[in-house]
């Protein structure tokens, strides 16, 4: 039996005025002394620091596993191309796989190599996983961008500012001003927040008067915003419904995608609406949660009466705040460090810029909301379901038009998702990121194979891409 699908737009609070003003505030934190000089000395660290890295990673790995580098070694070439997890590189457990990382790491990835010679950091985590390269493996005495005496730098990775999206982190600890921080993937980090030497505290309260205005308006607008937000979308599926009555008066034929869709509801191969949008548009497949894409095939098949679509709206005069809650409250865990509705409620009374504690309370509470960098689903439940008379008469039609077709044909694909239009269903910004990923060798397809054929052929020719 065919279930039905709970699925809303996909929406980002990016697009509400202070969020702009508040997140460039926060990637200021970006120049704090310690994180600025690890960029700009990324270059002495390779050249002082990462051979002796090198060889503490490599004595690490043969004291768990006597002539284990070696075999590491002879695995290089297969690491780089293979893009299948290499059964000889977990067989002795996580202990020895996360040693044979931090080797690998420091010894062939590209962070610490550069992109024409070393191996991209994708390839490193098909193998090993998202993980650091042993945390706390590697330390070294370095001076204090605060006071300039030496201070302790724990080095679990370089940050590879050659790459659009820095990786890798350091953590130091300075005895003489107290300076503390803590830097990974990531745009912002709270150890520099809690540290209490007086570079830190003078210029996280400057902060927080610069965002005192922008978060002000964040909080005044956030509950309209994610209600407008809702209105819109049941603005547009309205639309979308009209439409199709429209087109049944017209007498317009269905599209091919709807002809696909209700070829497979009437099939019966799949049990699940996700499985059926995943047939018509194999990109979609694990990847329905927030994706445009499930919206955009979604609402073609609402315009031409394939499914159905109600929706589920608040109407209690604090409606506002109940369509908030559900955009950001949606995809937390009830264990999270702290309560997901305490974060809104701190968010939503701002802060005193004259209280450091009060911002970095705040800042710590719209960070776990995740409201700079996620992506939420409107307010408003929307429930798609099959049309099943619609998708009957359309494929009783369909059926009829095959039967002129020569018994010795050959059978073709049972469903292919065709674009709404001539144009291929990747957005611009897909295509560009492809591009990015190919100049940055990654991916080895041309964006013109892509615009062509879709995600099908793209699987089929880059396995690097899977």
């Amino acid at each position: 039996m065919i279930d039905a699908l709970l699925f809303s737009k996909p929406f980002t609070f990016l697009a509400c005025p202070p969020i702009a003003e508040l997140k460039e505030a926060i990637d200021a934190l970006n120049t704090l002394p310690g994180h600025s000089r690890w960029l700009n000395e990324e270059n002495a660290i390779r050249r002082d620091h990462v051979p002796a890295f090198v060889e503490q990673s490599r004595q690490a790995l043969e004291a768990l596993v006597p002539g284990r580098s070696f075999m590491v070694d002879s695995l290089a070439e297969q690491i780089r191309h293979t893009p299948r997890v290499l059964h000889e590189l977990r067989e002795y457990g996580p202990e020895v796989a996360a040693a044979a990382h931090s080797y690998f790491y420091w010894r062939y990835s590209a962070d610490v190599l550069g992109r024409a010679q070393g191996i991209p950091r994708s390839a490193l985590e098909r193998q090993f996983g998202r993980v650091a390269a042993r945390d706390g493996s590697h330390r070294i005495m370095w001076d204090c961008p605060c006071c300039a005496h030496p201070a302790r730098y724990q080095v679990d990775g370089l940050l590879a500012n050659q790459r659009p999206s820095r990786q890798g982190g350091f953590a130091l600890e300075c005895d003489h001003c107290g300076h503390q921080e803590r830097l990974y993937a990531g745009f912002l980090h709270y150890g520099r927040l809690q540290c209490q030497c007086a570079a830190c505290k003078s210029y996280v309260g400057v902060l927080a008067y610069d965002m005192a205005r922008a978060a002000r308006k964040l909080a005044e607008n956030l509950e309209s915003y994610a209600w407008s937000q809702a209105a819109e979308t049941l603005a547009e599926i309205q639309e979308y419904k009209d439409e199709f009555l429209h087109k049944l008066q017209r007498r317009g034929s269905p599209s091919r995608n709807a002809v696909s869709f209700a070829m497979e509801v009437t099939s019966g191969r799949h049990a699940s609406m996700p499985a059926i949008l995943a047939s018509l548009d194999p990109g979609l497949e694990g990847c329905i949660e927030k994706n445009p894409r499930s919206w955009t095939l979604l609402c073609e098949l609402l315009r031409e009466g394939m499914v159905d679509a109600d929706c589920l709206t608040y109407q209690e005069a604090d409606r506002e705040r109940v369509a908030l809650q559900l955009c950001l409250l949606d995809d937390l865990s009830p264990n999270s460090e702290s309560l997901p509705h305490k974060n809104l409620e701190i968010v939503l009374q701002g802060y005193q810029p004259a209280s450091r504690e009060s911002f970095v309370a705040w800042l710590k509470a719209s960070t776990q909301l995740k409201i700079f960098t996620s992506k939420f689903c409107t307010a408003v439940e929307v429930t798609w379901r099959p049309n099943m008379q619609r998708c009957e008469i359309v494929a009783s039609s369909e059926v009829v038009q095959s039967l002129a077709l020569p018994h010795d044909a050959p059978a073709g694909p049972a469903t292919s998702f065709i674009p709404p239009s001539r144009h291929p269903p990747h957005t611009e910004a897909e295509i560009e990121a492809v591009t990015l990923l190919r100049s940055l060798g990654y991916i080895v397809v041309d964006p013109a194979v892509i615009e062509a054929h879709g995600y099908a052929k793209l699987e089929e020719s880059t396995p690097l891409n899977r």
